[in-house]
């Protein structure tokens, strides 16, 4: 394919797709395209991907001919290339695995004729290219990922779509950018790298949304083995899809959840089977185990330990293909699955909506499966939403103790869905990532504390989205490990509280005091109304919001003993292994990390190994700390020899642990290289290198890499940072420094470098013995663009100062101009011979100077030095300009000699603070040609120290100053000073020295001063002082200054200058310098911020909290700087009320009233403050004159006050004001509070007494309770604090008492004042819990307060509680009531007036007072002083009782009724009495009850079981129980009466009965008699009416045809049929709605309406006719009685179901558009002519007249329309067949016409108009239907039967019974189907043969059942087969006896 002329290069094809570093995730399924149109000849592609996935296609440059395939190939790169001429395929390296859910970087070039990949820029292949002129034509876009619905011929080569993560992408040619505005699209994929394809097995995968779902490979089951599913499962939802896999043709698997019970189904080819498991409800949001079985024959379904399953044929094969899915089911592919029939079962029976809940632990055939296994995933997200504990010990055998749960807070709402943006989000959205920002609560161990808005924060502004505080809502998703949530809302119960009621401090943690140091609060928050947020901020979220317990100092003798826990640890055989929190685990709830400290006990012996610090290398250590445990400093260096065991034990201090000993497993090392990437920086600086730049996997995963550099490095050096902070250089390291960014490399070649160079570490690495050789690791390193233009060497001659001018040094900026003040100079190395000076300061290491402080000649150098030889020195130093550092430079100072003087040798000396250091030559010293004999003079000491003398070797040191001393002390270093430890940057001292040997003319005397430089200790690091979140206008800029962050340093000597603040990159924005705000800053100085040199920039999201390194040159910290953009504003931060003395005057300064604003305001005086409303009792002074306007920097100055007028008498005033600047304002009020000298005085309380609440009621707390006065102070001011609320209950204030209509409400507070005391607006609110409450308060005036005043509450029960026992007492006696009997129970109404009254009095006695007197009503006391009896009335009751209840009418509280009950005992002193004997009437030989009704008597002092009955004479009949009525008893008692358990059976037909006599035992009554009369049965006739019926109809024969009555109510009357009808049956209905005749019948089946006359018509026609049928009435006793019932047939008579009294009136059933004849058969009125007399009949004859004709056909006779005028026709007409319907094939289903038959001539007999029904079939329209019922053929053994519809009928709509065909398909064995007619063997027939009679079945004579099967046909439509069962019955022979009946 020839180029075309068109010159175009391809791409810089910044596909970065996510933002670089954060990549882009691919589910599977997922594919992002840029549409483009381009060709290239030269291209460099580079993408880094992370995957766990084999395959998986990258990316395709789509041409409709040309390609560019990038794929994953079963663990290596592939990449295919067609111009045109062909595919060229090339691999990656092998060995080189990239599926290793490592980061992998990958380019792709084409150039040079050659096509080249390179694998982390260290594996590099490549395979020649014939390019001949040819291009890579992109016609159809760039892929990512997969393909979409793209079509091209080549893609039928194609692997899978791709999953993991792709970032980093680019498409380079020629350095041309012609996609950068190409349109790209996604689909389903998400920003950032998802952590789902990280998770391992076993860990719980969340389904959030309806289209959630993973997809597996295919569930394929092993030849013979089953297939098995498990997984643990939790949701709350009822209906869901669980489990579906597609099969091959019908096959499929399905189970899911219906109505919140597991549901399976399952087709293996023989139709759908359904398992139900209804054992466990799985919508209660708990965990549950599944487990799905499939064998060859039977699916099982377990449910924890539920188990149900159905029977599958095992001659069918379960044959599943495509994936399974768990959760749902993929979008597109549901309508494939409905195509196919599966999934429209499966809808049948269950949803098939995707599941919403947690899955874990997933196995398929007994192997794990995680999302590192999965296909295609949406919508899923690993770990469960809501808790954060491992579930899989639900389900362990055996109970344990939960180990304690530690609560990590690293990613603080990690499970947060974050939002980015669309070119459909709004604006106000467009940089929010999140719905909230999070922030760690601090709670005291045992305390509380209320939630607020700095813990749960908005990251947008609320009103500007329409949403208020209360449509935030957050659902408290389990209660935190160690305290509770109080929610002080109405929403308590369902656990849910609004953003409002954090704000208004009503939701509150409370820490249980348990030892834990960290919990956290998992909350689900949702905006309610958010109708403009984007769809990720309106679906619920879940946050965590950590809880930091602050521990509370202890006891030591009450610390918990600390736990280590024993195990294993894998070490590297022969190498160094770092320790983890996970081998060493140290348990201890009292103690911090830091003081727990582990112990060796028993240490293996040095040949074996040794632990070690990583701070210190090689040395043995026998103990360690937790925390370095944790930072990984501790490791085991192997040695050799085998593996042993170490014990440990651990102490905090107090307490030491049991001994644990851990296992030493040794492990063969192993190395593998993961990462090796450039390390990329300037010249002259610095880069750490971490284990993003270089990594080895190692085998065990702890053991720690040794690097060694082979080749010493070029251009740098290798520095690792010691345990002090040092930086020391090395030529060795291990892995562990490059994971904790210990390592550096510092570029220090200072040569004029104008390109890059590379500077290649050869490494070696070893693990162990496991070495890998040769490896190069390349550092890049670009020209510094900062560099020294100009540097002379300086010339001195000693004792002379010299200027550096800029002659001399000179640096410059490449390709810009800064400013001279910008352009830094840092000192590294000052001089030794002489000193920099800047003005007249020296400096010092670290101190800067600028080019403009050269230019000003303010920096120079001067010596300290005289020498006879000329001398060098020199001072190191490096430029800092434009945030960049160039090379290190040495500047060369030459010093001259001065042969002709003394030699002086003044070096500054360097002393550590409160230290000493040794004062020799090196530092002072002075020598003539001719001498060194001089002794010095300290004419003024140091200030800050002294100079003291060391003594000879063996005496101790004079420690006192001196003031002499010679340069012999200096030579033999014996003189020192020493400091005092103040906290001095310097000292100094002069002396005067004299050469002693020198002669007197020659003597010179030199003098001079000897500086020392203090060097702080640094023993603090600095410290945050200013805190503050940084607020600035969305997309605009702000200065960032100290107002914001701020630190300080405690070390002497701080300044700003020292604070050195380092950042990287920032999302949201940059920061820049104030002078040139094109140039971004990294690095600046605290002063930097004081002096207003710092910029940010804004854009990005609107919310981030980035890193500061903050270091003070020795100690480095971290601060993190909250950015929170939006729009611009302008508020008051300051607006505090003040204090000031009566007629005085107070200055107004910032902290008093103050504006902030997130504009760029760099001078104060924009901000105005303009008063609007002046103060009533003074005035406002700007700078000594009255004024209505001021500003912030008025403020800022104090220039601004307030003065009060004296003449004013009121203690308050305010004034008005609004703030603007810049187009923004704000309203505000200063209030001001006048102070009176009675202020001072204390409040007095007058009144503090308990308040008496009754449980669950409020109470008035009144003046009478709480009052606190002071003179001269209204009750407004004297304001009560609530410090403590109250344990009970709650404080609350009654609003709107002033609304006369509308309802007080109660508002929780937390002050009141004591004129709402004194109105009655404070309540106290009861909890229902009794006992002593308390509140403490604060009382204040506002100036003087009484502290902790405790008011307490006694929370007592709102009823009167009263206890009561029941009593006895003896018949006719009395019993006193007591307090035993009724008391009082709480003591707060033990004391009160109660009285008692007697609600309900007792039936059977009295209550009475001591003179016995009745009352009504008692006291409390009366009862104490047992002053109250009962009195019985001697009746023989055996208990009684009365109810009372307490009542207090003083303080309105009464009880609950109360019954006591009294046992009375009774005493036997009465005879029995016979108080009914009424005898008995019995039916002659009839049994009856002896009920009390008949036979009683009673003993008030006797029970009925005790009153016994003695029978003594007997006649006809006898006397029994009726649990045994065929024994004769001769005692009963009164009891079995009362139950009706005694029975007489009476024998004979004369009366009879029995005599007795009744005893109580104590006494006997008189015989008497029991009288039984018997009386006769009859029956009788009461109803005779004549039965009419409608011919051929079914009559139900009432009551009112045979009515018959006996003479006791309700015996049975039987009816037998004597004769029976001749026209008609007597027949039966059962309860199946079937009939059966019958020849008798009960009155209770006739007065059912069970029993029919069934008349059977005859074959001619008639009008009327007669029946009759004879009975016999018969009811045992009762004599027998006949009846005759007549019956009339006729046509006049009604009935319900028959429309017509026509002979026949059928209708007709015609196929659409064809006709039919309308013969006799179905329309026939004979019958008319029945009604007349035989006589009259011979001239007349029917004759039916149209009345109305049909509407969608026509009625023809003899082929003939009918006439519309006079349209009739004949009965004989229709009994030849003349008469047809023509139907007109119009598509309606129904047609009719009416007609009016008659007798002609007319005048005679009966007129009748009824409709003809004519049903329209259409055309083939419906298979014919079978509708029988009874598919069974019952037929006798060798014998014929006919087949009828009730064996086989069908329906079919539009074909008559002759046009459907039955054909035999399976003949039966036991005999054959035969026309009826011809006896001929048949296999097929139609329905009309079934209706007529036609077919038969003729046994063969065997008893064996058979079957017939058939299939049906309508000539168009063939149905599918049915059976017909033939059951064969036995013939069976009866002999009766011949002889007898001769």
């Amino acid at each position: 394919m020839t180029a075309p002329h068109l010159a175009v290069v391809f791409v810089t094809l910044l596909l970065c797709l996510p933002s670089p570093g954060h990549g882009e995730s691919y589910f599977g399924d997922s594919y992002c395209s840029v549409h483009t149109f381009q060709d290239v000849s030269t291209f460099h592609l580079s993408l880094q991907i992370k995957t766990s996935r084999r395959s998986g296609l990258l990316l395709l440059a789509a041409g409709r001919e040309d390609y560019l395939f990038l794929e994953l190939q079963n663990g290596k790169i592939q990449a295919r290339m067609n111009l045109g001429a062909g595919e060229v395929t090339l691999s990656s390296s092998q060995g080189v695995q990239l599926n290793n859910l490592l980061d992998h970087k990958i380019s792709l070039t084409l150039q040079d004729g050659k096509l080249t990949m390179t694998i982390d820029e260290l594996f590099t292949t490549y395979v020649p290219v014939k390019a001949d002129g040819q291009q890579l034509n992109v016609d159809l876009g760039i892929w990512l990922g997969g393909v979409g619905e793209l079509d091209a011929p080549y893609l039928s080569t194609a692997i899978p779509p791709f999953r993991g993560c792709i970032s980093d992408v680019r498409f380079e040619s020629h350095q041309f950018d012609i996609l950068s505005k190409a349109f790209k699209q996604c689909q389903d994929t998400k920003e950032s790298c998802s952590s789902e394809f990280e998770a391992g097995d076993g860990e719980a995968t969340s389904f959030s949304t309806p289209d959630s779902f993973i997809s597996f490979p295919t569930w394929s089951g092993s030849s013979g083995a089953p297939r098995v599913l498990e997984f643990l499962m939790k949701t709350t939802i009822e209906d869901a899809l669980l489990v579906f896999h597609p099969g091959r043709d019908s096959d499929f698997i399905a189970v899911g959840v219906a109505k919140g019970f597991l549901r399976g189904m399952v087709n293996v080819g023989r139709g759908v089977k359904v398992l139900q498991n209804n054992e466990v409800q799985l919508d209660d949001d708990q965990w549950h185990r599944v487990k799905i079985h499939v064998s060859q024959d039977s699916l099982t379904i377990n449910v924890d330990s539920q188990s149900s399953s159905i029977q599958l044929d095992p001659s069918e094969k379960l044959d599943l293909v495509g994936n399974l899915y768990l959760g749902g089911i993929q979008r597109k592919m549901k309508d494939v699955f409905r195509d196919s029939g599966s999934l429209n079962h499966v809808e049948d029976e269950m949803t098939s909506e995707s599941f919403i809940g947690c899955f874990g632990e997933i196995k398929v055939n007994q192997k794990d499966r995680s999302l590192q296994d999965a296909v295609v995933t949406k919508d899923v997200h690993v770990k469960c939403e809501g808790e954060d504990y491992d579930y899989s010990t639900d389900y362990l055998d055996a109970t344990t103790t939960s180990p304690p749960v530690r609560i990590r807070y690293d990613d603080i709402g990690s499970n947060t869905q974050h939002c980015y943006p669309t070119a459909d989000t709004p604006e106000l959205f467009k940089n929010v990532r999140r719905l909230l920002d999070v922030t760690p609560m601090f709670v005291p161990e045992g305390g509380e504390v209320f939630m607020d808005l700095n813990n749960l924060s908005p990251t947008f502004d609320l009103s500007a989205a329409a949403i208020n505080l209360s449509d935030i809502i957050f659902t408290l998703q389990n209660e935190p490990w160690y305290g509770l949530i109080d929610m002080n809302v109405n929403t308590k119960r369902t656990q849910k509280f609004t953003l409002l009621d954090v704000v208004n401090k009503k939701i509150k943690y409370m820490h249980d005091g348990n030892e834990r140091q960290e919990d956290e609060i998992r909350l689900e928050v949702v905006a309610q109304r958010g109708n403009y947020l984007p769809e990720c901020l309106r679906t619920p979220q879940e946050y965590v919001l950590p809880v930091e317990i602050l521990p509370k100092v202890r006891d030591p003798l009450v610390s918990d003993i600390p736990h280590l826990s024993g195990g294993e640890i894998s070490i590297t055989e022969n190498g160094r292994t770092r320790l983890s929190p996970s081998h060493i685990k140290v348990m201890d709830s009292d103690s911090r990390c830091n003081d727990l400290v582990v112990k060796v006990v028993s240490p293996p012996s040095f040949e074996v190994g040794y632990f070690e610090n990583g701070h210190q290398p090689g040395r043995s250590i026998s103990q360690f700390t937790c925390r370095e445990v944790e930072n990984g400093n501790i490791y085991f260096v192997h040695r050799g020899g085998p593996a042993t065991g170490i014990t440990f034990e651990v102490s905090n201090g107090q307490s030491v642990s049991y001994s644990t000993t851990l296992k030493l497993s040794v492990t063969q090392p192993h190395l593998t290289i993961v990462t090796n990437t450039d390390l990329l920086l300037s010249q002259g600086s610095n880069s750490s290198i971490g284990d993003q730049n270089l990594a080895v996997l190692t085998r065990p995963r702890n053991g720690d890499a040794l690097y060694n550099i082979t080749q010493p490095l070029i251009f740098g050096e290798l520095q690792i940072m010691t345990n002090d902070g040092m930086y020391n250089q090395v030529t060795t390291f291990h892995q562990s420094d490059l994971e904790q960014n210990r390592l550096i490399y510092i570029s220090t070649d200072s040569s004029d470098q104008e390109d890059v160079v590379v500077e290649r570490m050869q490494f070696s690495i070893h693990l162990g013995q496991f070495s890998i050789w040769n490896n190069t690791f390349l550092i890049k390193i670009i020209p510094a663009p900062v560099k020294v233009s100009d540097m002379v060497a300086l010339e001195i001659t000693a004792g002379k100062d010299q200027i550096i001018t800029s002659t001399e040094l000179q640096a410059q900026v490449k390709g810009k101009d800064p400013s001279p003040q910008n352009v830094k100079y840092i000192l590294v190395k000052p001089p030794t011979l002489g000193s920099l000076l800047l003005l007249d300061k020296e400096l010092a290491e670290g101190d800067m100077f600028t080019q403009k402080d050269i230019l000003d000649n303010i920096v120079s150098y001067s010596v300290r030095v005289r020498r006879f030889v000329d001398s060098i020195d020199q001072f190191q130093f490096r430029v800092f300009a434009e945030d960049q550092y160039s090379p290190l430079y040495t500047f060369p100072v030459k010093i001259l000699a001065d042969a002709g003087s003394q030699v002086l040798t003044n070096e500054r000396l360097v002393v550590l603070q409160g230290g000493e250091q040794i004062l020799n030559k090196n530092y002072l010293w002075i020598e003539s040609p001719s001498s060194t004999d001089v002794v010095y003079q300290v004419k003024q000491g140091p200030k800050y120290g002294r100079l003291i003398r060391e003594s000879p070797p063996g005496q101790p040191r004079f420690e006192g100053a001196i003031k002499v001393f010679s340069n012999e002390d200096l030579y033999l270093d014996r003189l020192i000073y020493k400091h005092d430890g103040s906290k001095t940057n310097s000292d100094e001292f002069s002396f005067s020295a004299l050469d002693q040997a020198a002669e007197s003319s020659d003597m010179k005397t030199v003098s001079g001063v000897f500086r020392i430089s203090i060097q702080s200790k640094n023993e603090h690091a600095p410290v945050r002082v200013v805190d503050k979140v940084f607020n600035v206008v969305r997309q605009g800029q702000r200065l960032l200054t100290t107002d914001v962050i701020k630190f300080t340093d405690e070390d002497s000597g701080f300044n700003d200058t020292q604070i050195i603040y380092a950042r990287e990159g920032i999302l949201s924005g940059n920061i820049v310098s104030t002078s040139n705000p094109s140039q971004p800053v990294y690095r600046f100085t605290q002063a930097d911020l004081r002096d207003k040199m710092i910029l940010f920039i804004h854009h990005g999201a609107d919310r981030e909290r980035f890193s500061l390194q903050v270091s003070d040159g020795f100690h480095k910290t971290t601060a993190l700087l909250d950015i929170q953009a939006g729009e611009a504003y302008l508020r008051l931060i300051n607006n505090t009320i003040i204090v000031i003395d009566h007629g005085s005057t107070k200055t107004l300064n910032t902290s008093l009233l103050s504006a902030d604003s997130n504009m760029d305001i760099r001078d104060d005086s924009e901000i105005k403050f303009q008063i609007t409303s002046p103060p009533s009792d003074g005035r406002i002074i700007v700078s000594g004159i009255e004024a209505s306007m001021f500003t912030q920097e008025d403020l800022k100055k104090g220039v601004v006050s307030y003065e009060h007028n004296y003449e004013s008498l009121r203690s308050k005033d305010s004034f008005s004001f609004t703030v603007q600047a810049r187009g923004h304002s704000e309203d505000g009020t200063f209030r001001i509070k006048i102070f009176k000298q009675g202020y001072f005085s204390e409040p007095e309380v007058t009144t503090n007494n308990v308040i008496i609440s009754f449980e669950g009621e409020h109470t008035i707390i009144t003046r009478d309770h709480l009052k606190v006065e002071q003179a001269d102070i209204l009750p407004t001011e004297m304001v009560f604090t609530i410090k403590e609320t109250p344990r009970f209950g709650h404080v609350v204030m009654m609003t709107n008492l002033s609304e006369g209509t509308a309802s007080p409400v109660l508002e929780h507070i937390h002050t009141f004042s004591q004129e709402d005391i004194d109105e009655g607006r404070i309540l106290y609110v009861s909890a229902s819990v009794l006992g002593s409450d308390v509140f403490t308060v604060d009382v204040s005036n506002g100036f003087t307060s009484v502290e902790d005043l405790q008011i307490s509450v006694n929370v007592v029960p709102r009823l009167i509680p009263i206890q009561t026992s029941n009593f006895t007492v003896k018949e006719g006696l009395n019993r006193v009531i007591n307090a035993e009997i009724i008391n009082i129970t709480h003591p707060f109404y033990d004391t009160a007036t109660i009285e008692f009254l007697v609600e309900q009095p007792p039936q059977h006695g009295e209550i009475r007072s001591l003179d016995g007197d009745e009352i009504s009503y008692f006291t409390w006391s009366e009862v104490k002083l047992g002053q109250v009896y009962y009195m019985h009335d001697s009746t023989e009751s055996t208990e009684d009782s009365f109810t009372v209840f307490a009542s207090a009418y003083e303080i309105d509280r009464r009880s609950n009724p109360v019954t006591i009950s009294a046992t009375v005992t009774p005493v036997n002193d009465e005879p029995p009495k016979l108080t009914r004997n009424t005898g008995l009437e019995v039916l002659a030989g009839e049994e009856a009850d002896i009920t009390a009704d008949m036979l009683k008597t009673e003993d008030t002092d006797t029970p009925p079981e005790e009153l016994v009955y003695h029978v003594e004479v007997l006649t006809n009949g006898m006397v029994a129980l009726k649990e045994a009525p065929e024994e004769s008893i001769l005692n009963f008692t009164q009891s079995h009466l009362n139950k009706g358990e005694v029975i007489f059976m009476h024998r004979g037909e004369e009366s009879g009965g029995f005599s007795f006599t009744v005893t109580d035992g104590e006494h006997t009554s008189p015989l008497y008699r029991f009288v039984v009369k018997a009386r006769p049965l009859t029956i009788t006739m009461v109803t005779e009416e004549e039965l009419v019926v409608f011919p051929g109809a079914r009559q139900s024969i009432t009551s009112a045809n045979l009515g018959a009555v006996t003479s006791e109510d309700g015996n049975e009357i039987s009816y037998s049929l004597i004769r029976p009808p001749r026209l008609g049956r007597l027949i039966l209905a059962n309860d199946r709605n079937q009939h059966e005749e019958i020849t008798s019948f009960s009155q209770s089946q006739l007065e059912s309406g069970a029993v029919f006359y069934e008349h059977q018509l005859p074959e001619e026609p008639f009008w009327m006719v007669r029946d009759a049928m004879e009975f016999t009435l018969s009811s045992q006793p009762a004599p027998d009685v006949g009846h005759i019932l007549p019956i009339t047939i006729s046509y006049y008579a009604a009935h319900s179901n028959i429309s017509s009294q026509l002979w026949k009136n059928k209708g007709l059933e015609i196929v659409q558009g064809q006709r039919k004849t309308i013969d006799d058969s179905i329309l026939d009125a004979s019958n008319l002519l029945a009604s007349l007399p035989e006589s009259e009949r011979g001239h007349t004859y029917v004759v039916f007249e149209i009345r109305h004709f049909p509407n969608y056909g026509r009625i023809t006779l003899a082929g003939q329309d009918l006439p519309r005028n006079a349209p009739s026709f004949r009965q004989e007409d229709v009994t030849q067949g003349k008469v047809e319907y023509l139907h007109d094939d119009y598509g309606a289903s129904f047609d009719s016409f009416s007609f009016r038959a008659r007798l002609k001539p007319e005048g005679q007999g009966v007129v009748l108009e009824e409709l003809f029904n004519i049903t329209i079939k259409r055309r083939d329209s419906e298979p014919p239907e079978l509708v029988t019922t009874d598919m069974l053929l019952e037929v006798l053994q060798g014998s014929m039967t006919l087949l009828t519809q009730k064996h086989l009928n069908t329906k079919d709509e539009d074909s008559p019974p002759d046009e459907i065909h039955f054909k035999v398909t399976k003949p039966p064995s036991n005999g054959q189907l035969v026309d009826s007619y011809t006896m001929d063997p048949i296999s097929e027939f139609t329905q009309e043969m079934i209706n007529r009679g036609q077919v038969g079945f003729y046994s063969d004579n065997t008893l064996a059942g058979s079957f017939v099967e058939f299939i049906m046909s309508d000539g168009e439509h063939q149905t599918e087969a049915h059976t017909l069962h033939i059951g064969v019955l036995a013939r069976t022979w009866f002999f009766t006896n011949l002889q007898k009946s001769r």
